[in-house]
């Protein structure tokens, strides 16, 4: 898909950000298999004009056919009642792509264009948030940042294809590594960003000096920073603050009457983790209470937990339970059944 010829920097990004994001506190499995499919394909698609070999062309032709489905399953977990859907949005363009290749194979270069580009467009709409949605820390989770990130490469080695396709349309390919030079280094302000992201989280309220006469005040901010968290704790439990889908840290701070900056750094330094995370932390509590308790749909628990996308909401959940919230639903009526019988 990415006619690259010798795309060093591009390998040299993703490795970085491959980097970081296994040494982040938080990993994400979904994005690693991206980066990780990425990585391979654009590796072979320079093996493949280093040595210009047929065998490698056919190879790089069909991974970039499964790299927009393999975004896709990386970021966007499948829906309760929307099972079906997302199995055919999975399978059907990549079996549709693979026959027209086979069958009309000079296609193969418009196939991939609009594949690349309409998983592009389907990530952003999954993260409920734009493609150039503010990176400020506390707004938008490492998950939905990855998750744009993919639609943007992807939308971007769309866009690639189809410049190069016309420049070698009307002048025979004479500015086609002007074109992917410059989509390639699009890239890497976004990457770069990533990846300060990934390994420098949002500062707490002012420095940490490492001097001597400095450690008691550090011991004493952690202390006001931890009685202030569970002050702050308290009152988002007690007013259920977290079930406004709409709650921003700006809203917390005018709920609470504590400064946004002290409640962001409260929650890092208690919590290791950003206020978004933290909320949704009470929402998926919420969600399981209702998971077992009730026998509620779960779009509608969804909707009563504070979620807005059934996305985010399965998202969430799987980063915090480990599993979908059906299959948590069912085992925990397996665990019960098996505790009534053994009653």
């Amino acid at each position: 898909m990415l006619s690259v010829p010798f795309p060093v920097i591009t390998l040299i990004a993703l490795l970085l950000l491959i980097a970081a994001l296994c040494t982040a506190g938080a990993r994400h499995n979904g994005a690693l298999r991206f980066l990780f499919a990425s990585f391979i394909l654009i590796l072979t698609n320079t093996l493949r004009w280093e040595f210009h070999s047929d065998l490698l062309r056919n190879l790089q032709s069909v991974m970039a056919i499964f790299l927009p489905a393999i975004a896709w399953s990386s970021f966007v977990l499948p829906g309760e009642h929307r099972q079906k859907r997302y199995v055919l949005m999975l399978f059907v363009p990549v079996v549709l792509s693979l026959l027209i290749r086979l069958l009309w194979a000079p296609a193969t270069d418009v196939v991939l264009g609009i594949l690349f580009f309409s998983y592009g467009v389907a990530l952003f709409r999954a993260t409920g948030k734009p493609p150039f949605h503010s990176l400020r820390p506390g707004e938008i989770s490492h998950s939905d940042r990855l998750a744009l990130f993919a639609g943007f490469f992807l939308c971007s080695s769309a866009l690639t294809d189809l410049l190069i396709a016309v420049d070698f349309g009307f002048s025979g390919g004479k500015y086609a590594t002007s074109i992917v030079a410059v989509t390639q280094f699009a890239l890497l302000p976004l990457v770069g960003t990533l990846i300060f992201r990934l390994i420098n989280p949002p500062p707490l309220i002012g420095s940490a000096p490492g001097q001597e006469q400095n450690r008691e005040k550090e011991r004493a901010g952690t202390a006001e920073l931890t009685a202030l968290y569970r002050k702050l704790e308290k009152q988002v439990r007690e007013d259920e603050l977290y079930l406004n889908p709409d709650v921003t840290l700006a809203l917390l701070a005018r709920k609470t009457g504590i400064p946004a900056r002290h409640v962001s750094a409260a929650v890092n330094s208690v919590r290791q983790c950003n206020v978004s995370q933290w909320i949704n932390g009470f929402r998926v509590e919420r969600a399981k209470a209702l998971l077992i308790n009730t026998a509620l749909p779960v779009t509608q628990i969804m909707m009563e937990s504070g979620f807005m996308t059934k996305s985010n909401f399965n998202r969430e959940f799987l980063r915090l339970s480990g599993t979908s919230p059906g299959a948590y639903r069912q085992q925990a009526r397996d665990n019960s059944g098996l505790t009534a019988e053994k009653a």
